[in-house]
């Protein structure tokens, strides 16, 4: 079912993507022995898929409506090079009419479905209603065109809470809230809107009945220009976080086959209506309870999860794609298809999930994949990666594959335990906890994280972790000094005491900025053998605590280097990775990944003066974005943890609560201001 050489008129395909996904892509593209043009934003120069690709056309600037979602950059682009193809990969201008429109105008392939069917199902109101002509259920609720307040507020008393506000011109969470009270309806359409709005713009919205215990299943379709439409069975989409898909898998399970095989007659007929031509996905909600299925939405795309169903019907999607816009029919008849085994996969972000799931930017300084049978990396970052606050935070796609779903989990959590990454924290740990827990095993619904970790996920381990990457930097500051680097800032970093001659350990005090305050750490040793004492800070109404332990580093190599170490922690030795960047240690074992910066004795001291100053009465910036809303004003009194600032990084809308209840006391950005990150924003005087 693969093809050893392209035919048709593609000869030069541009890649109208980024990282991950144009990697794929230009995989494919080497299968079939097409050339490979990959565009790319000033941010993005030296990103892996520029280096992979044939050929690459700078479209840019930085920000994605000045280079990925700007079509006619895209186009330009594509005529500069003499690309016969565009492939849009997922996300951007994927699902966009104006880029469809334009390949139609200058005689340029486009590799997805028609402009006609992206039209029909870019709307869900459209949508829904299309389904519903052809007797596919939907989820009972309000698509009317009539979108004034008061109307939708007599909508969703109609329906009955809880009820969904959603985007009508989008997905991925972005313009969705859920109302559980009919006093919350207009605040969260206010937010939908404004949000739908930003993302899409669009700020039309429908209302569904919020179901208390959905599934989210898939199903994947595939069309020619013949006439031909056949499904590639069904996919698992129901761990999610904020309406993000976190872990998919395929075929699902813990499902009644009648209902399945009336979710693959109902996905064949919505494809067959709309002549369907390429990959798409035609997704449902599962009622857990009443056993019920409803049609939710159709991605005219291909989707992030598509390993999964590659790897259990040995279909390559992508090859697919190009060679139906090439015009060739399917080879394969429906009777022909199947499913073998089963596939899990999980989406490596760099983002801390115990400090919110707020997205990190930063350079990745190690970068080592697992391979390991059964298990497929898709990745488009690499070591020395920049991850910039532009685009969102997906770094690579850990797969897996096994005869039966227990080894498909297992050969994951092989994959993710044994990916090294450092530079910026990522949530692999988070994800280990998601597909170890018992619940796992057991039907899945969408609440599979809210109901597993009530009071949000901590990582384990942090203290240990904390003390080896402190031992790590001793380490290197020894060597440094032992180099004869005296008077440098590493010398002055944490006030060493380098007595290594006269018989005496090392000493050192530094420090880590914490979401709780500064954790101190005190070193004391040499020569890789090290006492370590991690204090944490005070918390309210309780004293502060501190953890010893014993450490003993071995450097298997002789090169500085080898991220490679030996660490030995109360008898017991280990393996792990740790890259030293300045006053950044990254550590990456099976079990925990961290990315620590270290602060010496005046920034300690100038830290927390300046903690004490400002009393927790301001909001900053948390990482660079765009300032999308302001919703106080001096001289206004806010209540602790009503929302002030709306900001928008890396592709999600940041609500940034009041600290304290008091007095706005200064604004000092307004929207469409562009901030870095730790730019004040407001400033608050706490209320007597």
């Amino acid at each position: 079912m693969s093809a050893t050489n392209a035919t048709g008129g593609i000869k030069r395909l541009l890649i109208a993507n980024r990282g991950e996904i144009a990697c794929r892509v230009i995989r494919s593209c080497k299968k079939l022995g097409i050339e490979s043009v990959a565009v790319f934003s000033d941010a993005d120069r030296r990103a892996r898929h520029v280096q992979q690709a044939d050929l690459a056309c700078h479209i840019g600037g930085s920000a994605v409506g000045e280079s990925y979602l700007n079509a006619k950059a895209i186009i330009d682009a594509a005529l500069k090079v003499k690309a016969d193809a565009i492939h849009p990969g997922y996300g951007f201008l994927s699902e966009s009419t104006q880029l469809i429109s334009l390949c139609n105008q200058n005689g340029i392939i486009f590799v997805g479905p028609t402009l006609e069917s992206i039209a029909a199902m870019g709307s869900k109101i459209e949508a829904k209603e299309i389904a519903q002509g052809l007797e596919i259920p939907t989820v009972p609720g309000y698509n009317g065109e009539t979108q004034d307040v008061d109307r939708l507020q007599k909508e969703a008393e109609r329906i009955g809470f809880p009820v969904l506000i959603k985007a009508s011109a989008g997905g991925g969470g972005k313009g969705m809230r859920i109302v559980r009270q009919s006093s919350e309806f207009r605040e969260a359409l206010t937010l939908a809107r404004q949000e739908a709005l930003n993302a899409f713009g669009d700020d039309r919205v429908l209302l569904e009945k919020y179901l208390v215990r959905p599934r989210h299943i898939e199903v994947q379709l595939l069309g020619d220009t013949h006439g031909n439409v056949v499904h590639l069975f069904d996919r698992e989409c129901s761990i999610q976080r904020n309406y993000q898909k976190v872990i998919e898998e395929a075929p699902v399970s813990h499902l009644d086959m009648k209902v399945r095989q009336s979710l693959f007659d109902c996905a064949v007929r919505l494809g067959r209506h709309l002549g369907y031509r390429g990959a798409g996905t035609v997704e449902f909600i599962f009622d857990a309870d009443s056993q019920q299925a409803y049609f939710l939405e159709m991605n005219t795309r291909l989707q992030v999860e598509h390993p999964t169903t590659e790897l259990v019907t040995g279909i390559d999607l992508v090859e697919w794609q190009v060679r139906v816009a090439n015009g060739e029919a399917l080879a394969f008849a429906q009777s022909d298809l199947k499913t073998v085994g089963h596939a899990i996969e999980a989406r490596v972000n760099a983002e801390d999930p115990a400090n919110n799931y707020l997205p990190e930017i930063g350079t990745i300084q190690l970068y080592r994949e697992p391979v390991a049978e059964g298990l497929r990396i898709d990745s488009g970052v690499q070591q020395g990666s920049e991850i910039t606050p532009f685009y969102d935070s997906m770094l690579a796609k850990v797969i897996a594959f096994g005869d039966t779903r227990g080894l498909a989990s297992q050969r994951l959590l092989h994959g993710l335990n044994n990916f090294a990454i450092g530079g910026v924290k990522t949530n692999q740990e988070f994800l280990t906890s998601l597909i170890t827990r018992p619940a796992f095993l057991q039907e899945l619904t969408t609440q599979y994280i809210g109901k597993e970790f009530p009071q949000g996920w901590q990582p384990w381990g942090e203290q240990m972790h904390t003390a080896i990457a402190a031992c790590a930097f001793a380490l290197e500051q020894e060597h440094r000094t032992d180099a004869a680097m005296a008077g440098t800032p590493w010398q002055k970093l944490g006030g060493w005491r380098l007595t290594a001659s006269a018989g005496t350990p090392a000493v050192a005090r530094l420090w880590l900025q914490t979401n709780n305050g500064l954790r101190e750490i005190r070193v004391v040793g040499r020569q890789g053998k090290y006492e370590v004492q991690v204090i944490e800070p005070a918390a309210k109404d309780s004293p502060s605590t501190s953890a010893h332990f014993s450490i003993h580093l071995y450097r298997p190599a002789a090169t500085l280097a080898d991220a490679q170490w030996q660490v030995e922690l109360d008898g017991t030795r280990r393996s792990l990775d740790i890259a030293i960047t300045e006053k950044q240690v990254s550590i990456s074992s099976p079990r925990l990944r961290r990315s620590y910066r270290f602060i010496g004795l005046e920034d300690a001291m100038l830290g927390q003066a300046a903690a004490t100053k400002n009393a927790g009465n301001v909001i900053r910036a948390r990482m660079p974005g765009l300032i999308t809303d302001v919703l106080v004003q001096v001289g206004d009194v806010v209540e602790e943890g009503a929302t002030a600032v709306v900001m928008e990084a890396m592709k999600l809308i940041h609500n940034m609560p009041c600290p304290v209840s008091g007095t706005v006391k200064q604004v000092l950005v307004a929207a469409g201001d562009k901030v870095e990150d730790g730019s004040l924003l407001i400033e608050i005087e706490p209320a007597q």
